[in-house]
């Protein structure tokens, strides 16, 4: 056959691998032919994504400021944090690449070691200027991630949210609105900027798909809180089919006006987290109008103590029919459930099933008194700071008791090993388990609940792992030695189990027949991951005699 170039123009199929975003799409098209990848991954597969540091942007942006044609193939383009730490903590973190930010194509390389001294405002604010250029060359450019910190120094007419939005081509935004670094926090010209949450051209931004944002809302200079506009942003994007929200905040904000308001027909995902709370009534109204979600997560203060207020009449229909994850807390479980929720629902997390907790802790500490429209005298809760039994695990149990989660396949929980056991009799069609508890956890207390899931396939309980827990928040390092007499405990204890994950990283348990092999690899990777060089095999075959590729074999099988 001849070559495909001797059929079409070039330039027409330059035309067609331009309508491909996928990275991944513009890799399969190239592969399919040497002609194709000669053409497609040089001039197009190496520009869609791009990762960089603002520190090492210049270059960059230089080269894209004056290259229209190859700004034009830039899909995605995310800012990284200087330093991860300045936006990695608490109840956030980024996705794990950006530990490992993404090399740019090899004529770019050499040039982006050339940085910026951080700490200096006016060289900042050139750079971004120059980022601002390059940007307004990216005609197709439909992702955008903002994790720098702090926000941007150039506000108004022009900065970049104005060039985002005047691309007309831009999708998804992923933004840290984090207002001080350890750079920043120290000098003066740093601490007047705006937060994203209160910048006019940011707030302006319209046409998204896809949000995903964690904010401030408190302004330091005023003295207040104030999310109008951020939540004016959200109602004005229409088309949101996601929606991520975490909201930070020095008090507990009420999401009322932004329930009321807004009304997303294509709305799929829906993440609502931080210091946020609402009443049942509104969120009921808002839930019943948006039936397409498929997986929500809702902050713990949402419904809050109102948790135990049963419908007044049987629920008539199914309430988020097509829902099928759910990340929140048990009392907001048995909420949903109550009110129809459930059938549906194949990923349940957030769960806790300790038997006792302090209910002030729960609600009390910032807890807002709002009145819901159908609350009939006021809820009593105890206060009194003492541990008392969990008013939350019966009715939870007996949800799963009576099947009214009839197809839940992955559970995240929370609780001890003697907390766990009441539940493993009831849950035995789950395949994932995610298993979050106190460090001090034993993984042999564990192991009989566990050897009684008949069909438990993946499992997550990082603690039950040595690691250097320390090392980077959200990314401990793993021992693979010291960590084999535990795969073998696990892969024996639980006979079905093929994967073992952790943050980014993840066991592959392969059998065949009395032979058990696996081998250690990142999440998201096709291969196996080299931990400690040519010293260990890739792949650790062990039998029933011992361990072939590690010195203490004979530990692993030692009980």
């Amino acid at each position: 056959m001849s070559a495909i170039t001797d059929r079409l123009p070039v330039e027409t199929i330059h035309g067609i691998i331009t309508f491909l975003d996928s990275p991944s799409d513009v890799l399969s098209f190239g592969l399919s032919s040497k002609t194709l990848a000669e053409i497609s991954i040089p001039h197009h597969h190496i520009y869609r994504v791009f990762r960089v540091k603002l520190s090492e942007s210049a270059p960059i942006s230089r080269f894209f400021a004056q290259a229209d044609l190859a700004a034009g193939e830039v899909r995605e383009l995310d800012i990284l944090p200087e330093n991860i730490a300045d936006v990695c903590h608490g109840d956030y973190g980024p996705d794990r690449w950006m530990a490992e930010p993404l090399i740019p194509p090899k004529e770019l390389a050499l040039q982006s070691k050339s940085t910026i001294d951080y700490k200096s405002y006016d060289q900042v604010r050139e750079v971004e200027l120059l980022l601002i250029e390059a940007v307004k060359q990216m005609k197709r450019l439909k992702r955008f991630g903002w994790y720098q910190c702090p926000p941007p120094l150039v506000v108004g007419q022009g900065d970049l949210w104005h060039t985002l939005g005047n691309l007309g081509s831009l999708d998804e935004l992923d933004i840290a609105d984090e207002p001080l670094s350890r750079f920043s926090s120290s000098q003066p010209r740093f601490l007047d900027i705006k937060l994203l949450a209160r910048t006019e051209t940011f707030l302006n931004l319209r046409g998204l798909k896809a949000l995903t944002i964690s904010t401030h809302t408190y302004d330091r200079v005023e003295d207040n809180v104030d999310i109008t506009g951020i939540f004016g942003m959200f109602a004005g994007n229409k088309d949101l089919e996601k929606l991520k929200l975490l909201l930070k905040s020095p008090v507990t904000t009420s999401i009322t006006p932004l329930l009321a308001a807004a009304r997303w027909d294509h709305m799929r995902i829906l993440h609502l987290s931080g210091r946020i709370h609402c009443t049942p009534s509104p969120l009921l109204r808002f839930l019943y109008a948006h039936p397409l979600i498929e997986e929500l997560t809702l902050a713990p203060l949402i419904v809050g103590k109102r948790w135990l207020h049963k419908p007044k009449t049987p629920p008539t229909r199914p309430l988020l029919p097509h829902l099928r994850r759910l990340n929140c807390k048990v009392y907001q479980v048995i909420w949903l459930v109550e009110h129809g929720a459930g059938s549906g629902i194949i990923e349940l997390t957030g769960i806790s099933l300790a038997r006792t907790l302090i209910m002030n802790g729960i609600f009390s500490v910032n807890y807002p008194d709002e009145v819901d429209e159908d609350d009939e005298g006021d809820l009593q809760m105890d206060q009194s700071g003492e541990d008392r039994p969990s008013p939350f695990r019966g009715p939870f149990l007996d949800i799963l008791r009576t099947a009214r989660l009839p197809v839940l396949t992955k559970l995240g929980v929370r609780g001890r090993a003697d907390d766990f056991a009441d539940i493993v009799p009831l849950i035995p069609h789950v395949r994932e388990l995610a298993l979050d508890f106190v460090l001090e956890s034993n993984l042999d207390d564990f192991l009989p609940h566990l050897a009684s899931l008949p069909k438990l396939t993946v499992l997550h309980a990082p603690a039950l792992f040595y690691s250097d827990r320390y090392h980077l928040y959200k990314y401990p390092n793993y021992n693979f030695e010291e960590n084999a007499p535990c795969v073998c405990k696990l892969a024996r204890a639980c006979p079905l189990l093929r994967r073992i994950t952790f943050e980014n990283s993840q066991y592959v348990v392969v059998r065949d027949g009395d032979v058990l092999k696996w081998v250690y690899r990142k999440l998201g990777d096709d291969e196996p991951t080299v931990c400690f060089g040519s010293r260990l095999s890739l792949i650790i075959v062990h039998e029933s005699r011992g361990v072939k590729g590690m010195d203490d074999a004979e530990n692993c099988l030692a009980d």
